[in-house]
């Protein structure tokens, strides 16, 4: 196949990966608003009021709140690494597939947290965004290798490196809250905060 024809193929297949990542985020909105309780769950006999219902089960509300959150971060992530690339084939896609799975299943924890372990439930978020993030970043490195072409050929070595660094600040930031998912609720949240030095380090490093 000639590199004509590859570029216009991998263009096309990029767009149906765009189109196919845009679908299932709209889709995982569609079900994280299912979560929403419905009228006969309410805790109160006779007329339902909305906020009374969303009072009762405000741990469901939460659920929703932080669910529609990674769903936003993470489609708008995903935007914008593929809009630095040109094309892509069939490695990339995987990567970017499995991505899209990882969000799912992180989503999928969300859901059921309150009904598991809590320590099982924070390792498992952090494992799940682990996973979220080197797909997305591996995907990424895979993208820039020289060799493949995939990326925006207007992007300069430095440029490549700010992107592939800042695609690995959320799983390693993943990693090191997973030894404080067992350490309690307050130490796990406060531990997501080390995304800041993190951030800072691998943009000082990017600049180098």
């Amino acid at each position: 196949m000639s590199e004509a024809l590859q570029a216009k193929v991998g263009a096309v297949r990029l767009r149906r990966l765009e189109t196919f990542t845009d679908c299932v985020y709209a889709i995982a909105v569609v079900l994280v608003i299912g979560w929403l309780p419905m009228p006969e769950e309410s805790l109160s006999e006779g007329p339902v009021w909305i906020g009374e219902l969303f009072v009762d089960h405000a741990g469901n509300l939460l659920h929703v709140f932080i669910a529609m959150l990674f769903i936003v971060l993470y489609w708008l992530r995903s935007n914008k690494l593929m809009g630095y690339l040109d094309r892509t084939d069939g490695i990339h896609t995987a990567f970017s597939i499995a991505q899209v799975f990882f969000i799912l299943l992180l989503l999928y924890v969300v859901r059921y947290g309150q009904e598991v372990v809590e320590d099982s439930r924070r390792a498992t978020e952090s494992v799940a965004l682990v996973l979220t993030g080197l797909a997305g970043a591996g995907g990424w490195w895979y993208a820039k290798r020289k060799e493949y072409h995939l990326v925006d050929p207007h992007m300069t070595k430095k440029e490549k490196l700010g992107v592939q660094l800042e695609a690995f600040t959320e799983p390693l930031t993943a990693m090191l809250t997973l030894p404080f998912a067992y350490m309690g609720e307050m130490a796990w949240n406060l531990s997501w905060l080390l995304v800041l030095p993190i951030s800072a380090l691998l943009k000082k490093r990017a600049n180098v």
